[in-house]
């Protein structure tokens, strides 16, 4: 994969790190300067499969214990930025957004994330991919919020995306994962317009718009069994956010697009209601959503949602997603100041 020029500085965790990021083991933050916890990096991510059936619909809940262990170090170090970016302005909490970014850029200087795995684990490698959505998100926050996204931050974030864009491409998945990997992708290009990532999020997009059908539904979802309404509800989510970020480059929808993006709406909408078509179209009962379900679409496109949103699903959930970028009406927000 081609780097770019400039000298980064790599750090090398120490074996008690290793140890516990591949035991699963969340290492506590540290003083890094008075009023300034650390956070050590994790250099890779080493998850289970979760599920248990061809579907991948049925969860085996001891793996999946297992990954929220494995992954708590990341989620410690995301949600203590996150908590800094999203708090008022002249909080307390907003005052300490300077030690958040100066954590931010120790994990990029340390190429957090990026590390070779021991073995390859595609679980670890899929789980980074998602945590670029909310790393990138945390750079655009940063930026609205008035700080120099500098060189180490923006050469970590390209050689993540970089390596997510090339897992997806040469891929065959094209259900809502692909459609994450885009909208990541149309994140980095927002702070970086980096020609690579424009091509990418372009592709995805198009394909993305193709693969919602006339009666709303998506194939790739549908194969899902137990899940279907859920991963549709997550191909609806990444597609939201893609499209905010291709809005904040200036690109302009059409009305297909539209007509696309209101089908898979009303689709969502009419199963949280009344699940029995896609009980029948899957041959499985269907698994109702959470709040967490609901974080993205209440953020990035509660102007999206039908009146089937509001009166079956949950108008009120949080909207606080840990490890994603924090508050999505603010991750939202800070997209449509970068366009303004």
């Amino acid at each position: 994969m081609k780097k770019r020029s400039a000298a980064r500085s790599y750090r090398t965790p120490g074996i008690a790190l290793l140890i516990a990021t591949c035991l699963g083991i969340a290492a506590p933050a540290r003083a890094q300067s008075p009023g300034c916890p650390s956070f050590p990096p994790v250099p890779y991510l080493v998850l289970e499969d979760i599920y248990t059936d061809s579907h991948f619909s049925i969860v085996n809940q001891q793996a999946e214990q297992e990954n929220n262990a494995r992954i708590a170090a990341v989620d410690q170090f995301m949600h203590s930025i996150e908590q800094a970016l999203d708090a008022p302005s002249g909080s307390a909490q907003a005052a300490t957004a300077p030690c958040a970014y100066q954590n931010f850029r120790r994990w990029a200087s340390a190429d957090a994330l990026g590390g070779k795995q021991p073995t390859f684990n595609n679980e670890g490698i899929i789980k980074r991919g998602q945590y670029l959505i909310g790393l990138d998100l945390l750079a655009i926050k940063f930026k609205v919020a008035g700080f120099a996204i500098d060189k180490v931050v923006l050469d970590w974030l390209h050689d993540l995306n970089d390596k997510n864009i090339d897992l997806w491409q040469h891929g065959t998945n094209r259900g809502n994962l692909y459609v994450w990997s885009g909208a990541a992708a149309a994140l980095f290009a927002v702070l970086d317009r980096d020609p690579k990532a424009l091509r990418y999020e372009d592709q995805v997009w198009h394909d993305a718009m193709a693969a919602i059908h006339d009666d709303g539904t998506i194939t790739a979802e549908l194969a899902r069994a137990h899940r279907a309404l859920i991963y549709h509800m997550y191909s609806f989510s990444a597609t939201l956010i893609l499209m905010q970020a291709r809005e904040a480059m200036g690109e302009k929808l059409t009305q297909p697009d539209l007509a696309k993006i209101h089908r898979l709406a009303t689709t969502i909408g009419q199963t949280l209601c009344d699940p029995h078509r896609f009980e029948v179209l899957t041959n499985a009962s269907q698994e109702i959503p959470g709040d967490w379900g609901y974080r993205v679409p209440l953020g990035f496109g509660e102007n999206e949602l039908t009146p089937d949103w509001l009166r079956c699903g949950m108008p009120k959930a949080a909207v606080v997603d840990i490890g994603f970028g924090g508050d999505t009406r603010r991750s939202a927000a800070a997209l449509h100041r970068l366009a303004d």
